[in-house]
């Protein structure tokens, strides 16, 4: 119910915010259109890769850059690369391949190696499997109008192509991860980041060590809007909502994507994640169903508790998808089976700190950190070696 209540309280704020730009007002304070760099790691062919990177080559916003990174000259996702970039030349848009490795965390090296390249005072991080439409930089930009604020996050709904899996994983995000950000947000200031829209002003980024200072972190978003509250700054958590295009190719990959999810955020809010039994309402109830047929024998009596949390999770799933927009969201149909996946992945993320991320196994500390065996293979800055490096202007 609490969780309802926040989703509902959002999505009226958000109407207002979008009946008044429907009506011309202004959502830019003062006109506050700072020029920004999007920096866009990327790592092989997420599902309808090229319409994702091109939606932030559409924006109607008077000046950013993009810059896409990759690791590989080999990557599948170049050739697509390269014809964006064609494509848009009117815009300053380029991509920079480059293998230096200065941790565990990959995707932070990438932003590492990418992130000299920026142009703006101020710096977007956006994975590749999000797609926007052509406000979303006016309108995340515009609380920067406000010198308080020291980064800008977003909430993403899932948007699920293909098979079950892929809209196991959309309702994941849409009705667990969203509400639980909107009930943290009820509770107490937004103090981390989410990793499909991160942006931060450039300077305080310095100030908190660069990239560099996320660099074997697992929750490298979390950390990155911990670091600038830290500073005293706000994370200001945007009304707009970008789109995840999700695809799982099987049960399997569901299954090692979520459960690298639960142990991340089981790391970054150990007592609030272990907390979150309190949100497998079908399970619990179905406990109590158990319980109350044993002291009552009466079914009818036993059945109310699975009865009211069911109906209460249908009013959720409805509420959210208000919020998602997409007829790709999941189905009613799939609640139950939803709920026990969720229950027990995260009884297994209590056993074990192993997860597996882009074709690689970590282990991962209380701290937070990341460890492999490659480890000793890494070492804290290679700029004394010779980088498999190319820029889109060798091309």
């Amino acid at each position: 119910m609490f969780a309802v209540f926040a989703v509902v309280r959002f999505n009226h704020k958000r109407n207002i915010s979008i009946t008044q730009v429907s009506n011309k007002a202004s959502i830019t304070p003062n006109n506050f259109q700072p020029a920004v760099t999007i920096l866009k790691p990327v790592y092989g062919l997420d599902c309808e890769l090229a319409a994702n990177l091109r939606s932030f080559c559409q924006q109607d916003y008077p000046e950013y850059q993009i810059i896409f990174g990759l690791h590989n000259k080999n990557d599948p996702a170049l050739p697509i690369i390269k014809n964006i970039v064609n494509e848009f030349k009117n815009i300053d848009v380029s991509y920079i391949v480059d293998s230096r490795l200065y941790g565990t965390n990959h995707k932070v090296s990438n932003l590492i190696n990418i992130c000299p390249a920026a142009k703006h005072d101020y710096v977007l991080i956006a994975d590749s499997d999000i797609r926007v439409s052509a406000n979303y930089l006016s309108a995340v930009m515009s609380p920067f109008a406000d010198p308080t604020v020291g980064a800008v996050t977003c909430l993403y709904a899932g948007s699920a192509r293909g098979k079950m899996a892929s809209s196991l994983n959309a309702m994941l995000i849409n009705e667990w991860f969203l509400p639980s950000v909107l009930i943290s947000r009820v509770l107490q200031p937004v103090k981390f980041c989410l990793g499909a829209t991160m942006i931060v002003r450039h300077d305080l980024l310095n100030r908190i060590g660069g990239f560099k200072a996320l660099s074997k972190f697992l929750a490298d978003d979390y950390m990155l809007g911990k670091f600038i509250s830290d500073l005293g700054y706000k994370i200001h958590l945007s009304d707009f909502i970008v789109e995840n295009i999700v695809e799982e190719a099987s049960l399997k990959d569901l299954f090692l994507h979520e459960l690298r999810w639960a142990r991340t955020l089981r790391n970054v809010e150990p007592l609030g994640y272990a907390l979150t039994f309190l949100t497998d309402t079908l399970v619990i109830s179905s406990l109590a169903a158990v319980t109350c047929y044993m002291v009552t024998t009466s079914l009818a009596l036993s059945l109310i508790p699975v009865l009211w949390a069911l109906m209460i999770r249908i009013i959720l799933h409805l509420c959210t998808h208000q919020i998602a927009g997409s007829n790709n969201a999941g189905s009613i149909w799939l609640i139950p089976l939803r709920d026990i996946l969720s229950f027990g992945i995260r009884v297994i993320s209590f056993t074990g700190t192993s997860i597996w991320w882009r074709n690689h196994s970590f282990n991962v500390d209380a701290a937070g950190l990341m460890h492999t065996t490659e480890d000793s293979q890494l070492k804290p800055d290679t700029e004394d070696k010779i980088p498999d490096l190319t820029t889109s202007q060798d091309y």
